[in-house]
C-alpha cells in the first residue's frame, strides 16, 4: 500500500541540518543488476546513513534509483549522480533482468512537456461561460476518476503545494525547457505528493486527481505559464494553451 511520509510518523524522516560521521559497514553487495523502489511520498533523501546528516530532497513513491548497498538501516542509492541514503523501512529492493528491465517513460512533445495524467480533455483553453465568475479558462481539464496519478509534466523545482480557494489543493512547478522558463499549475487534487523547494524529475508523482477548490467533479485543471504565474479570470495573461506543448 502506498504511504505518505509525516515527521509524526516517522523519526526518520525529521529533517535536520547538522552533520556527523557515519558508523556500519557497506554491504559488499553494491552491484549494478539491482535498484529500488521507493514505497512513500515525501522520504527524505540525506548525505549519510543517519538522521544527524543533512537532507538534500525528496523522493515520492514509484522512484526508482540505483541499488549501492546498505548501512544499519539506511539503504544508499544513486542520486543525480551522487550517493544518497534513504530510509531501508520504505524502500523495496530489487533485481534487474537485462532483458527485462525498462525505464519509465512519459510521452513528450516537442516542446518538452509531457501529458501530466489520463484521461480525455472535457474543456479547452480559451474563453469560458464565466460559471465560478471567469469568464477564461487558464488551462485544460482532464476528467479522470479521483486517486488518478497525477504526474510532473516536465522536471522543475516546486513552488507551490498547498490548498487555496477555487484551485482546492494545487501544486506549481517551476521549469526550465529548452532555455525558457514556465510554471505549471495542478489544481483540485484529492491530494498532493511533494513540498515547496523539492527538485523533481518528469514524470514523478505530484499528487491525484480529486475535486476540490471550485471543481463539478473530478477532474485535473493544468495549466503552463511563461516564467512566473500570473492569473487572469479574464484574460489569458502568460498563460498558454497547455495542448499545444503536450
Amino acid at each position: 500500500m502506498k504511504r505518505t511520509i509525516t515527521t509524526l510518523a516517522m523519526s526518520a524522516l525529521v529533517v535536520s541540518g547538522f552533520a556527523a560521521t557515519g558508523t556500519g559497514k557497506v554491504d559488499a553487495a553494491t552491484k549494478s543488476t539491482y535498484k529500488v523502489k521507493i514505497k512513500a511520498d515525501g522520504l527524505r533523501v540525506r548525505t549519510g546513513p543517519s538522521l544527524k546528516y543533512r537532507i538534500v530532497d525528496g523522493v515520492n513513491s514509484g522512484q526508482t534509483f540505483k541499488y549501492l548497498g546498505h548501512r544499519g538501516n539506511w539503504t544508499k542509492i544513486l542520486h543525480k549522480g551522487h550517493k544518497r541514503y534513504v530510509y531501508s523501512g520504505y524502500v523495496k529492493k530489487y533485481r534487474v533482468s537485462g532483458h527485462t528491465a525498462k525505464k519509465a517513460s512519459f510521452s513528450t512533445s516537442s516542446n518538452g512537456f509531457s501529458r501530466p495524467t489520463s484521461g480525455p480533455v472535457t474543456q479547452g483553453y480559451g474563453k469560458t461561460s464565466g460559471i465560478f465568475g471567469y469568464t477564461f479558462h487558464n488551462g485544460v481539464d482532464f476528467g479522470a476518476p479521483i486517486g488518478t496519478p497525477v504526474h510532473a509534466a516536465a522536471a522543475g523545482k516546486v513552488v507551490t503545494s498547498s490548498y487555496q480557494g477555487a484551485y482546492g489543493n494545487h501544486v506549481m512547478v517551476k521549469h526550465k525547457v529548452h532555455g525558457i522558463s514556465y510554471t505549471t499549475v495542478y489544481a483540485h487534487l484529492s491530494k498532493r505528493s511533494v513540498f515547496v523547494g523539492q527538485t523533481i524529475p518528469k514524470g514523478a508523482t505530484i499528487g491525484a486527481v480529486g475535486s476540490t477548490g471550485n471543481s463539478t467533479g473530478a477532474h485535473l485543471h493544468f495549466e503552463i505559464h511563461r516564467g512566473n504565474y500570473v492569473y487572469s479570470g479574464t484574460s489569458a495573461a502568460n498563460s498558454v494553451n497547455p495542448l499545444a506543448f503536450l
